[in-house]
């Protein structure tokens, strides 16, 4: 996924974005406050990732919006965050949920997924690419959601009426 022209991006002819400005990297950070981030984003940021800083430590009880880059070979613990997760039944093992995402008609991208333990509505995503040349760049993202009270709300109608 080489960009052959100076100032285009790679992977252009997937996830459309032809330039760093189209990408604009200002307004999706501000937006990824409030929502999570398009899997054509993640596969632009990933395809291009020398363009953005890549943190050589884990970061300490990151904020909801938090967006960060790790280099899986370098940084084997960046999931060691300071927040604690749900874990597995094993009480030790933090439970995370894994998808694919498409990016047009192809799963371009891994996900996985954990909730806080003392907050549910807190979750923590993190992305690499299926690509084998790229799969060691991780875009990880943090945010406070409702999705887990929507759920509890569907669980106590489903028992109550």
């Amino acid at each position: 996924m080489e960009s052959s022209r100076a100032g285009q991006l790679a992977g252009r002819d997937i996830h459309g974005f032809r330039t760093l400005q189209d990408l604009d990297i200002p307004s999706i950070m501000e937006e990824a406050k409030m929502r999570w981030l398009r899997p054509n984003e993640i596969h632009a940021i990933l395809c291009n990732y020398k363009y953005f800083n890549i943190f050589v430590k884990p970061v300490n009880l990151p904020t909801s919006g938090t967006i960060v880059l790790f280099d899986r070979k370098m940084l084997r613990n960046f999931r060691k965050d300071g927040h604690n997760w749900k874990k597995k039944k094993d009480g030790k093992t933090v439970k995370e949920a894994h998808e694919h995402l498409k990016v047009g008609n192809e799963e371009r991208i891994h996900v996985y997924y954990a909730h806080g333990e003392d907050h549910p509505t807190f979750v923590r995503r993190c992305y690499w690419l299926l690509d084998k040349t790229l799969e060691h760049i991780v875009l990880v993202h943090y945010r406070e959601t409702q999705e887990v009270c929507f759920l509890y709300l569907g669980d106590f109608f489903n028992t109550y009426h």
